[in-house]
């Protein structure tokens, strides 16, 4: 559940992404032969993007028109602006080493050009490309250097987003009082801003250390206001993302299937729309474990070589040990326990490679029941003590959290930063009223005039009314 329930924190993605743009692509086409120098560069860029869900033909040749014109006009800045966003679409389109390229060449032109944000924002997407390789080490070194970077500008809501792939690692690495700090600490910065999405992000995040301190209802909650945030602002993107860990919530914890196939479904409605490549993997990969977990065999495997073929195709290391793992309960369920036992050791052998401490632990659960099903009583002592160390470490991790410590300091200060609102909004009132006051002040002599005048009339209204 680990890396299909956190959302990804996308420095990267252009609002053209998210919402439909005013202009179509033929009107931005027409428009781009009246332009020239900069204000061309800036439109390539903007069609390149636009292109993204639909040909990455079209995306890459328009992305590498703006890089050109930049490099013939000498603007350093531009340059960064249009390699960065080709490599934002090399990471969407799947292509993590190219996008790395990108992402590296992008920082070193900021650095150039003293642009120390975006110079962060691609650090910071250098180390979402470490994180997509399971390389946490690299990731959270990334992330770090970006955080430090960002803080100098003081730019609160990039800030914020670099702390939710920081909370993200640590999340990983099952470290999650390290990882609720960060969100918590994301969440104040957002709200500070009043950004839906950001706060959507949170909500998101911190539902994920419910499920694991086993407080469904709490998880729910904080998912359902995320979706009515998302819907909000029209991000879809991040949309489909919590659509799948509302899925999950009710496919892992409260065993309903129907609303589980339900959000799953909706989830991938989005991510196809969004040609979100990774996330269709990953729903792939989910509704092909309900499928066989409900008994529906073959829908089960058709889903589950959909999610493996993508995930081939994306070289994603996390994704293809979930595959091998989802197989292996497939075929369990078949009683095809030879077959069964292959797959979850390939599981299992790819989730120590890189550290996916939840996988280790469901493979070796698993192959402990696949011996005991076939009486291998020495392979089942194996596991069974393997599991039980592993899930030993894993509630003793999660008992020093001290969740609810947490939670209540950083209630306190979103309470007190509604405080500190609340008394700025009273000391405007107070000034203009005290302005007010002055002006009454000095006009006081014609107030009591037109004041008497206004009773007159009144109490004469009044005496011929009663009369």
């Amino acid at each position: 559940m680990i890396k299909k329930i956190l959302l990804f924190t996308l420095y990267f993605i252009s609002v053209s992404i998210l919402a439909e743009s005013y202009y179509t692509l033929d009107s931005l086409s027409n428009k781009l032969k009246s332009l020239k120098g900069k204000d061309k560069v800036l439109l390539l860029i903007d069609i390149s993007e636009k292109y993204r869900n639909s040909s990455f033909e079209d995306c890459f040749k328009y992305a590498n028109e703006a890089i050109n014109l930049s490099d013939k006009i000498g603007d350093l800045k531009l340059k960064a602006k249009a390699i960065k966003s080709l490599g934002v679409s090399f990471y969407l389109y799947g292509d993590y080493n190219k996008a790395l390229d990108y992402f590296k060449k992008s920082a070193n032109l900021f650095k150039k050009v003293n642009d120390t944000l975006e110079q962060a924002n691609c650090l910071s997407n250098i180390g979402l490309v470490y994180e997509e390789w399971s390389d946490y080490y690299k990731a959270e070194k990334y992330y770090k250097k970006a955080l430090k970077l960002k803080e100098l500008t003081g730019d609160k809501e990039s800030i914020a987003k670099t702390l939710i792939n920081l909370g993200n690692i640590n999340y990983y690495r099952l470290n999650y009082k390290a990882a609720l700090d960060y969100y918590y600490r994301a969440k104040i910065l957002f709200s500070k801003n009043n950004d839906l999405n950001g706060v959507g992000q949170c909500l998101n995040n911190i539902a994920v250390i419910y499920i694991q301190w086993n407080k469904p209802s709490k998880a729910l909650d904080n998912l359902k206001q995320a979706v009515e945030l998302y819907k909000k602002s029209g991000n879809d993107y991040e949309l489909s993302k919590v659509y799948t860990n509302i899925a999950e919530l009710y496919n892992k914890t409260y065993g309903d299937y129907d609303n589980a196939e339900l959000y799953y479904k909706k989830s991938l409605e989005l991510k196809e729309k969004l040609n979100d490549r990774q996330g269709m993997a990953m729903v792939y990969n989910d509704l092909g474990a309900l499928y066989g977990k409900i008994g529906k065999y073959k829908k089960s495997e058709e889903y589950i070589n959909k999610s493996l073929k993508l995930y081939n195709d994306l070289d994603s290391k996390m994704g293809k040990v979930m595959v091998e793992f989802n197989k292996g309960a497939l075929y369990f369920n078949l009683n095809k326990l030879k077959k069964a036992e292959e797959h979850f050791l390939n599981s299992l052998k790819e989730a120590k490679d890189i550290g996916f401490t939840e996988y280790i632990s469901n493979s070796q659960e698993q192959l402990m029941n696949v011996y005991a099903k076939r009486g291998d009583y020495d392979n089942f002592k194996k596991y069974y003590s393997s599991f039980i160390l592993s899930k030993d470490s894993i509630v003793e991790k999660i008992n020093k959290a001290k969740i609810d410590e947490i939670e209540a300091r950083y209630k306190a200060e979103e309470n007190f930063n509604k405080a500190e609102k609340l008394k700025k909004e009273k000391e405007l009132v107070l000034h203009q009223l005290d302005k007010y006051k002055k002006l009454m002040t000095g006009a006081a002599g014609t107030l009591v005039v037109i004041f008497l005048i206004t009773a007159l009339i009144l109490w004469r209204k009044k005496d011929k009314e009663i009369f």
